[in-house]
């Protein structure tokens, strides 16, 4: 059963489209870069994302334009694929790529990025289906363990039951074609595809389960996921 409510999740698709805008700013020559990135904080907060923002996330926005160190660089990067996964869940983009990163140039526009008009994906935030949530959840994270266990092969059985306590603490059933159809993701995959694969899912298993647990802040158990998918 998702946790989260709408409005909560369209939030967190607001702090993270920004916090990926943020990131596209640092390769930007626009003379109101600075002005813009200043301006990030404030507008979230103007929108009621102050309880929302995880300190990670605040002290990553407030750092000054052009002084992000390397991992707020990469983390800034990633927040867009989770963005992408929030918007999906509430049906403001069709589908997700399987094994492709999102066109994240697409979300200042979809999000209404330091717009006023941002207030109408808060007002009127809904998730799609549930049952849907609950298989693209399931199917994350099944694909997720899959790509663990073919670099662990000698830890495959522990690896694949992690993963399924953890989506059965979530309240998601694993059946067999489940497993079955994650196996089928995984193995029409390009070489390509899966130099990418473990980055995207380890990305999207974390925005996935954070719909289903109760976890106080986005980041919370992030360390205990790195961990194990090192």
């Amino acid at each position: 059963m998702i946790k989260r409510a709408p409005e909560q999740v369209a939030k967190r698709a607001l702090i993270l489209g920004t916090i990926a805008f943020r990131a596209s700013l640092e390769v930007t020559e626009d003379p109101r870069v600075v002005e813009m990135s200043g301006s990030l904080v404030p507008w979230l907060l103007k929108h009621g994302c102050e309880n929302e923002l995880d300190p990670i996330e605040r002290e990553l926005l407030d750092t000054p334009y052009h002084q992000l160190s390397d991992s707020q660089r990469v983390d800034a990067n990633w927040a867009g694929e989770s963005a992408m996964f929030y918007g999906w869940a509430l049906n403001l983009v069709g589908s997700l790529a399987t094994s492709a990163l999102c066109d994240q140039s697409i979300l200042p526009e979809l999000l209404f990025i330091l717009r006023p008009e941002a207030v109408r994906i808060l007002e009127a935030a809904a998730f799609r289906g549930s049952i849907q949530i609950e298989d693209m959840c399931r199917h994350v994270v099944l694909i997720h363990a899959l790509l663990q266990e073919s670099r662990v092969p000698g830890a495959s059985a522990m690896i694949r039951q992690m993963h399924t306590d953890r989506l059965e603490k979530a309240g998601i059933a694993v059946p067999d074609d489940a497993i079955r159809r994650a196996s089928r993701s995984v193995d029409v995959m390009s070489a390509d595809e899966l130099q990418i694969a473990p980055g995207l899912y380890f990305i999207r298993d974390h925005a996935a389960l954070w719909l289903f647990d109760d976890r106080s802040t986005f980041f919370k158990a992030m360390a205990e996921d790195a961990h194990d998918d090192a």
